[in-house]
């Protein structure tokens, strides 16, 4: 995962997937990675395949549906705080993010969010625009994942591949 040099910098640790689309053998092979952080945030389109799996994780997780998670009763939004840091997730569906960030964007601002976890699009991305850090950790289905790594102010991103 990330590295650290000295103290302990990092005190959040977090594995985001999302969209798994029933590929198992990509998610069990992601357990290791996933116990070994803080935190598995799990950005919806599986959340039938996180419920089946949730006794391999050792790690709290923070779990939202997404468009294709028809009938279950999880919710679509979730907000909770990272030491100074507001966070959102969501699958990012209802925001029309395959359009654009702008109504994403107007969520977080609503929320007081600093930092934003989505999937929806099947692609990587990691950005920062008008002070809110904006993360996508693609589809687990087609092998990505994201590490995120912060102090409670500041948080860094890579894109883990399985």
């Amino acid at each position: 995962m990330f590295t650290n040099t000295g103290s302990d910098k990092f005190l959040y640790k977090l594995v985001v997937i999302s969209d798994i689309h029933h590929d198992l053998h990509r998610l069990e092979r992601l357990v290791p990675v996933i116990n070994a952080a803080d935190y598995l945030i799990f950005c919806g389109d599986g959340v039938d395949d996180i419920m089946r799996e949730r006794g391999r994780f050792t790690v709290p997780i923070l779990c939202v549906r997404g468009n294709n998670d028809i009938g279950s009763n999880i919710t679509e939004l979730v907000t909770t705080v990272f030491g100074n840091t507001r966070a959102l997730v969501t699958h990012g569906h209802r925001q029309g993010v395959r359009q654009g960030m702008t109504n994403l964007m107007l969520l977080a601002q609503q929320k007081n969010c600093h930092l934003v976890f989505f999937g929806h699009t099947h692609a990587y991305f990691d950005m920062v625009a008008n002070g809110i850090h904006f993360i996508n950790p693609g589809a687990l289905c087609n092998g990505t994942y994201a590490l995120v790594a912060g102090d409670g102010n500041n948080f860094m991103c890579k894109m883990g591949v399985v």
